[in-house]
């Protein structure tokens, strides 16, 4: 006597291919879009998951749940409440606030961008203006403007221009140049054109200019203009007459209260 027949198979549901275009002018409000192409030009609105190929924000949105595209282009303002994964190119020159982490394959911020998250770009990280996030993890970082990441920094090289608000935690990666702008006339005035401060730095080779660090770890650091190292377990080989290494007597008055 034979015995019960086995349970057909159930083929895996495999995920709908993206197709078609979504174009968003004025003011919309949508669950979700799952589309090839997405343009947003004026105020929209996702509740849930966005997936498409290509999102192009040219005027407002905001995105309740994930956010999944080939390409993100952000010419106006997002606001994205859970994580970003963009497979290529993410570039934003207006407004870009995350909540969740940001991975993308490279990346361009320019303008004012915030991520509360983790930002993972496996190829180069390219930063203007003013920039902020919980942790960057990216092959390459290059940029000028005002940068804060308070978690930890990892990168193949870090080479950037600093301006206004800057700090960092730790910083781990082959080669790290951070050279702070000289103070403007206003910062000397008022007190903001203190050096940046980092807590740790890892790398083969440093440049700082303009830089406070609590400790540093390398053999080989050229400290420039304002450069300070509390704690240095490596070898200066040049060092500008204003830098210097070791702990500090006492926190150094802003700009322009010297004597």
């Amino acid at each position: 006597m034979s015995g019960p027949a086995p349970p057909a198979k159930v083929a895996a549901a495999s995920p709908s291919v993206r197709s078609g275009t979504v174009e968003d002018r004025g003011v919309m409000r949508r669950d979700s879009v799952h589309a090839a192409r997405w343009l947003v030009d004026g105020s929209a609105k996702a509740t849930g998951a966005v997936d498409v190929g290509s999102l192009e924000v040219q005027g407002s949105l905001s995105v309740g749940g994930m956010l999944s595209a080939d390409t993100l282009t952000v010419r106006g303002r997002l606001d994205a409440g859970a994580a970003v994964q963009v497979a290529g190119a993410l570039t934003s020159d207006g407004g870009f606030r995350a909540t969740g982490p940001v991975t993308a394959r490279q990346a361009t911020f320019d303008g004012a961008s915030r991520v509360t998250g983790d930002v993972t770009v496996e190829a180069t990280l390219a930063l203007r203006g003013q920039f902020a996030a919980a942790a960057l993890h990216v092959g390459e970082l290059r940029g000028d403007g005002a940068v804060q990441v308070v978690g930890e920094l990892r990168a193949g090289a870090v080479d950037l221009r600093l301006k206004g608000e800057s700090r960092f935690g730790v910083i781990r990666a082959r080669s790290v140049r951070l050279l702070r702008a000289s103070a403007n006339p206003v910062e000397m005035v008022l007190g903001g054109g203190v050096p940046t401060p980092v807590e740790r730095i890892e790398a083969d080779r440093v440049e700082l200019e303009g830089v406070d660090a609590d400790f540093v770890h390398c053999p080989e650091v050229i400290l420039g203009r304002d450069a300070h190292i509390s704690e240095l377990e490596g070898t200066v080989v040049r060092q500008h007459g204003s830098a210097s290494v070791g702990p500090r007597s006492k926190t150094p008055p802003p700009y322009g209260l010297s004597r």
